[in-house]
């Protein structure tokens, strides 16, 4: 094995080997507890008295439902990884993780905005009904699009390791994959520590733990789309050193314009935020049956 190939094998296996990834999942499970613990402790300290209410923030109530949005920011953080981890390993399923990473931060939101419903004092309004109904309709149709993609998608295309690679474009192919995912993951690392220095003003309090989550996502989730777009731009320039079958083509292109709406939907709010969501699964899920159907009717397409 060539010395840069055996660098390439050392740090990939280090950050995203079969191993690491299971003690990743248990250490972004002790970690999630943790927070919500932290954080629900603090809400009922602060509100029982026992610490000043400068704790409290700018927020004018506690509300313990507002702890829940701690642990899904950690384990948004893990949907980040397991993305990085199956890109060598399976194109289909790295798009998938994209439309997980961007339902769980749907979910987080809906539960953000639960609690600010329940806080004291605050009055419910029809037009708050029909947000949340339009929201929790969304959010269903979004998860059956995701069973529906991973349906089509299939398990054939989880590739466990390079032994399964045929010829040597193939080999370059999946050595071009993995020194991608070592990227992503050093940027990975590089952008969640820039976001932590970013954050300012920051007070340890009910809100200030809030504000520091959502500050995080507005500086990270950007940049790090933003990369995943120039990744695949890469991956379908490789594919065309790989094999020049249009349904790869049309595939990988099309994966990319669903990531391009996913960005997107960064600086949407509101319904146009939800709309550009479901426009990229759904383009998504038609992009990769499409690609089936080629590759059943037309092997060599």
């Amino acid at each position: 094995m060539k010395p840069g190939h055996l660098v390439v094998s050392k740090v990939y296996s280090f950050f995203l080997s079969h191993n690491r990834k299971k003690q990743i999942e248990r250490l972004i499970f002790w970690v999630a507890i943790f927070a919500f613990i932290v954080h629900f402790l603090l809400i009922i300290l602060v509100s029982s008295g026992w610490f000043p209410s400068s704790m409290l923030g700018e927020s004018l109530t506690l509300n313990p439902l507002r702890a829940i949005y701690t642990p899904f920011s950690v384990i948004l953080l893990y949907e980040i990884y397991s993305l990085i981890y199956y890109l060598p390993k399976s194109i289909t399923i790295y798009l998938g993780k994209q439309y997980e990473i961007i339902t769980l931060i749907l979910i987080r939101k809906i539960f953000d905005d639960l609690a600010r419903l329940a806080e004291d004092g605050i009055s419910i309004e029809f037009e708050d009904v029909k947000s949340l109904l339009f929201v929790f309709g969304s959010l269903l149709i979004l998860l059956l699009l995701i069973f529906i993609y991973y349906r089509i998608s299939g398990s054939k295309d989880v590739r466990v390791d390079d032994t399964q690679c045929g010829s040597r474009k193939e080999h370059i192919f999946f050595y071009s994959k993995k020194v991608l995912a070592i990227l992503l993951m050093i940027l990975f690392i590089f952008l969640f520590a820039e976001s932590l220095l970013e954050v300012k003003n920051f007070t340890f309090s009910v809100e200030g733990i809030t504000y520091m989550l959502k500050t995080i996502n507005n500086t990270f989730f950007r940049t790090f789309f933003t990369a995943l777009i120039l990744t695949e731009v890469l991956l379908l320039l490789f594919t065309f050193n790989l094999s020049d079958q249009f349904s790869k083509v049309i595939r990988n292109s099309g994966f990319i314009i669903s990531t391009i709406l996913l960005k997107l939907s960064f600086d949407a709010e509101g319904i146009a935020n939800i709309g550009i969501i479901l426009t990229s699964v759904i383009f998504g899920v038609a992009i990769l049956a499409i690609y089936r159907l080629f590759r059943k009717k037309l092997p060599d397409s």
